[in-house]
């Protein structure tokens, strides 16, 4: 039986397609066998959670990526011992994975992409991870205020210098959407990240 692929998943919301995780995946596999041909790697584009769309209470509420991280959990938990695990989140994802983190210390590689926040005050929060952290300059994300009150909020952006993420290159990166498009330079930086190739600046 024959399943049409997803609008947004697989096209891109409002049929953008370097909005559709699929794309992004696909560009960032692409992306990490340049960078090491002989990476056994693997690139999964999750979406075990019903995200909130647009600005909205619920986008500003932590709820629905607290029922995320609670399914990512049991997603990585599933997978086989031996695999490395590097967890990518992008805008909201990205507190589905900062409040997962803490519960998976196989994780050695946390991603934030255009982050509002990730749930915590430090990148020492999040596990013992690596924290890494990319905003664009022209990121509408960048005007969601830091704050954080009971589940409203989803406190200090990641890439504010006090949380100590390790800041990644965005030259080339266009708005919230195009971190992981192809020729931006976060996208060379994450492969590096995920194939144990990326350059290690000092934590912020």
């Amino acid at each position: 039986m024959w399943t049409p692929p997803l609008p947004n998943f697989d096209r891109g919301l409002g049929g953008v397609a370097r909005r559709a995780p699929a794309v992004q995946a696909r560009a960032l596999y692409e992306a990490a066998r340049a960078v090491d041909p002989g990476a056994r790697i693997a690139v999964v584009a999750w979406l075990g959670y019903d995200p909130p769309e647009g600005l909205s209470l619920e986008a500003a509420r932590d709820l629905r990526a607290r029922a995320g991280a609670a399914n990512l959990v049991a997603f990585v938990r599933a997978l086989p011992a031996r695999a490395a695990v590097t967890l990518i989140g992008h805008s909201y994802g990205a507190l589905v994975v900062g409040l997962a983190a803490p519960r998976l210390p196989r994780v050695a590689d946390v991603v934030a992409l255009g982050a509002p926040g990730m749930g915590a005050a430090h990148a020492s929060d999040l596990g013992g991870a690596r924290v890494w952290s990319a905003l664009a300059t022209d990121d509408w994300i960048r005007r969601v205020p830091q704050l954080r009150i009971l589940h409203l909020g989803h406190g200090r952006r990641p890439s504010a210098s006090r949380f100590g993420a390790r800041a990644l290159p965005t030259t080339g990166v266009a708005g919230h959407d195009g971190y992981l498009s192809p020729g931006s330079a976060t996208l060379s930086a994450v492969a590096g990240v995920v194939t144990g190739h990326a350059e290690t600046p000092a934590a912020a």
